[in-house]
């Protein structure tokens, strides 16, 4: 019988393990987790630390025991892979450790926070919010916290200061760089800087966090400009793939760390496969290797994983990193290369700043958005960003025409739909497009 095991019960895992036993039941499948769940959506704790999210366990999508009775697969929680190599691993748990054998292996353990050693770092109330038990932890210390610092303007920082102004916190974001989401251009990034101020976040850019101080616990964090009095601090400067058990295997490492993969998801070890965070991919835009950690990416990496492990060639094509958030009234969403990025590549850029309504001035509801578009000289669509409301349907819109190297005419002659109800006849991102298409 073909032994398959998989290192990680997050999105990426399950579903590399889900895949396999529906085109081989006859495998037999065996998942390690280090926490108490699998198959979770870690996006969704800023709002359980919030209160809209109301119990932990309504982020577990299948439980443990389903994948064990519905889909036949041997699933170990609080279960640590403490050693690993060609053909075994060693797992560790509460009842001690114990040699599995395999001819297959997925490694699918995702991607670790990045905590700096800055001074006081270890001080209680300082944390990382990656898995479910650092969400009940988090919850848990900001009953009682009055004052929270989080420190990095990512996507995390954003949502969990948010979620803590709602909880009547008095909030401070710390972010090194001169703004947030270091991924939207600054042109665009001074919307959501406005809205997080104007509804009470305290914000400091282009600060840089070098110490806490607390008599056990953290009472202040110091900065290069001042000091801060605090209760709870929020960690959330970036993660760092998890690549511990991929060095003990040798396996090649790429872009940031990440396992280097091919198109089939296999490594350097033709028997060993990486999906999700561990795992660098494939960006259509630039035809470069990259590595980013999404949810989406995760789950499709898993599926072609689990699908070639099975037998059904698939190839997984790659990604044009598209994220979307909401910053309190305001709906943030970028696809592709931001003008700041492409000048890093030595890419020239042609680009369009555009302000519209989604909806004809005549009919009720609509609303502003903001869109900016980024093409190059030949006029090939390399990204864009959108700012404001009714932003899913255009990001998404914009996001296939990228995966598909699509160009500005494309932009402005897709055939999107027209209804008073939903959308102006000239679409807002049609309408940047046919702005765009006045540079050629």
């Amino acid at each position: 019988m073909t032994k398959v095991i998989v290192i990680g019960g997050g999105p990426a895992g399950m579903s590399a393990a889900s895949r396999i036993k529906r085109l081989k039941p006859e495998y037999n499948v065996t998942v390690f987790e280090k926490s108490n769940y699998v198959s979770y959506g870690q996006c969704g704790i800023p709002y359980y630390v919030g209160g809209i999210v109301k119990n932990l366990e309504d982020l577990v999508h299948y439980s443990k025991e389903y994948f064990i009775n519905k889909r036949k697969i041997n699933v170990f929680t609080r279960t640590e892979v403490v050693d690993i190599g060609e053909g075994y691993v060693i797992s560790k748990n509460d009842g001690g450790e114990k040699k599995f054998n395999w001819d297959i292996l997925v490694l699918a353990t995702g991607a670790r926070p990045i905590v700096p050693p800055t001074k006081g770092i270890n001080l209680e109330g300082i944390i990382t919010v990656r898995t479910l038990e650092d969400a009940e932890i988090c919850k848990k210390l900001s009953l009682k916290a009055e004052n929270v610092g989080v420190v990095g303007g990512g996507y995390i920082g954003l949502e969990m200061a948010e979620n803590f102004i709602k909880l009547g916190k008095k909030t401070y974001l710390f972010e090194m760089l001169p703004h947030v989401l270091p991924n939207i251009d600054s042109d665009m990034s001074w919307l959501i800087e406005s809205e997080l101020k104007k509804r009470g976040v305290e914000l400091h850019l282009s600060e840089k966090v070098i110490g806490f101080e607390g008599e056990n616990k953290v009472e202040k964090i110091i900065t290069e400009k001042g000091e801060y009095k605090i209760d709870l601090v929020i960690m959330a400067v970036g993660v760092r793939p998890d690549n511990s058990l991929a060095k003990k295997l040798g396996l090649k490492l790429g872009v940031k760390g990440a396992v280097s993969v091919d198109e089939y998801t296999r490594t350097s070890n033709e028997n060993v496969y990486a999906v999700g965070d561990i795992a660098e991919t494939f960006d259509i835009v630039t035809g470069n290797k990259t590595w980013v950690p999404l949810a989406t990416t995760a789950n499709k990496m898993g599926y072609v994983a689990g699908s070639n492990i099975g037998g059904k060639s698939i190839k997984f094509p790659g990604i044009v990193g598209t994220a979307i958030t909401k910053i309190f009234d305001l709906e943030v969403g970028r696809t592709g290369l931001s003008e700041e990025q492409s000048k890093m590549l030595n890419i020239e850029t042609v680009t369009t700043k555009i302000k519209a309504k989604t909806r004809p001035t005549y009919y009720p509801g609509g609303r502003e958005i903001t869109i900016k578009l980024i093409a190059d000289k030949e006029g090939r669509l390399l990204g864009g960003q959108f700012i404001g409301r009714d932003v899913l349907p255009r990001l998404n819109a914009l996001a296939s025409l990228l995966f598909k190297k699509s160009t500005v005419w494309d932009a402005f002659f897709d055939d999107l739909a027209y209804s008073p109800v939903f959308a102006p006849v000239w679409d807002p991102l049609v309408a940047a497009g046919r702005v765009l298409l006045r540079n050629f």
